[in-house]
């Protein structure tokens, strides 16, 4: 998770006359300070971040105008960030120095208004929405899809999956490029979906058919882990982490990387629970049990106590954005909807 850009002021015990030349002199140099330790903490933008970017808040996507929309909900207040009516907005991804951010867009569908691979082009974007840049457009780099982009920790790479043509046929892969969208690798040939990198980048975790032994049945997807080699652009060491019965998707490292998340549901994926799997003990427990479709990209607090994520009930309300407490499991619903309602989807806080 992205950390706040905060400048910690110094206590300063200094023992001086109350001159007034003095005073002005230490002002400005104070200033002068703090100025130079907001330019400094900016890997991915040229600018220093303004103040109004830092404050946290929540990314999201909505359907409220028949197309795909980007907001961003600060202070119980809506801002529409991306807007076209000719495109779908979806998965967004903060830079770790808050900056910019990935964000996927797809030509409208009415039929599937978010996570349309095989149609998705990556944009670079402010993290204002100005300056829409696109890095990987349809069929760059001869894939046939592309999705669910990840930033590395100091926002040099970008880790995502992407179908291409091999031997057997279409297959996806785990890939990275540069920040710009250039220079892919191909991290392994497995069939790999829904990766992600610990935190510290070490390793990443990812969905995969045991021994790479493709299957019809998508209730074998388990959560996997290697060692990730980011100099030469490969894994090892690729680790089998659940052995369940439920379709697993988007897993997602706690921020002091002892606990990962992930959505757990059936094949159809019409009831999917979140679930917890704890490194330490390789444990997994439920985090969110009912008769709704959880999941999504979900993503946790910058404490580590809460879990984003969003919620589908076929015989209640459209998508929506709730968070739930890693501790008590109480479950909070964020943006509302009802059956007459527009959609929320795929929440990112920062």
């Amino acid at each position: 998770m992205k950390k706040h850009n905060k400048i910690q002021s110094a206590q300063y015990g200094f023992l001086f006359q109350t001159v007034c030349i003095l005073s002005l002199v230490l002002i400005v140099l104070l200033f002068g300070s703090c100025e130079k330790d907001n330019a400094s903490e900016n890997p991915v933008g040229e600018n220093p971040i303004p103040d109004e970017q830092v404050a946290s808040g929540i990314l999201f996507s909505s359907d409220k105008n028949g197309h795909n929309e980007l907001y961003r909900l600060q202070d119980e207040t809506e801002t529409l960030l991306l807007s076209d009516p000719n495109y779908d907005y979806w998965w967004p991804k903060v830079s770790p120095d808050k900056s910019k951010m990935l964000v996927y867009r797809s030509e409208v569908n009415p039929d599937k208004n978010h996570d349309n691979y095989q149609e998705a082009e990556l944009l670079l974007v402010d993290i204002d929405g100005k300056n829409e840049q696109v890095v990987i457009e349809k069929g760059k780099h001869g894939w046939t899809g592309q999705g669910v982009s990840r930033w590395n920790k100091d926002g040099t790479k970008i880790l995502m999956i992407a179908e291409q043509v091999v031997l057997e046929g279409k297959q996806w892969r785990m890939v990275t490029t540069d920040a710009q969208g250039n220079n892919p690798k191909n991290l392994s040939d497995w069939w790999i979906i829904d990766p992600n990198f610990s935190i510290d980048n070490s390793q990443v975790v990812f969905m995969a058919f045991p021994d790479n032994t493709l299957s019809f049945d998508l209730s074998e997807l388990e959560l996997h882990s290697a060692d990730y080699d980011g100099a030469n652009g490969s894994i090892s060491n690729i680790t089998r982490l659940t052995t369940n019965f439920t379709r697993d998707h988007d897993p997602s490292f706690s921020p002091n990387g002892k606990q990962i998340v992930f959505s757990a549901g059936n094949v159809a994926y019409t009831n999917v629970d979140i679930t917890v799997y704890d490194v330490e003990s390789n444990e997994e427990s439920k985090l969110v049990d009912d008769t709704g479709s959880n999941g999504g990209s979900m993503c946790w607090s910058l404490d580590g106590k809460e879990v984003y994520f969003h919620s589908l009930n076929l015989t209640q309300h459209p998508f929506q954005i709730k968070k739930v407490n890693i501790n008590s499991d109480e479950v909070t619903t964020l943006l509302a909807s009802t059956p007459q309602d527009f959609g929320y989807f795929h929440p990112e806080a920062y």
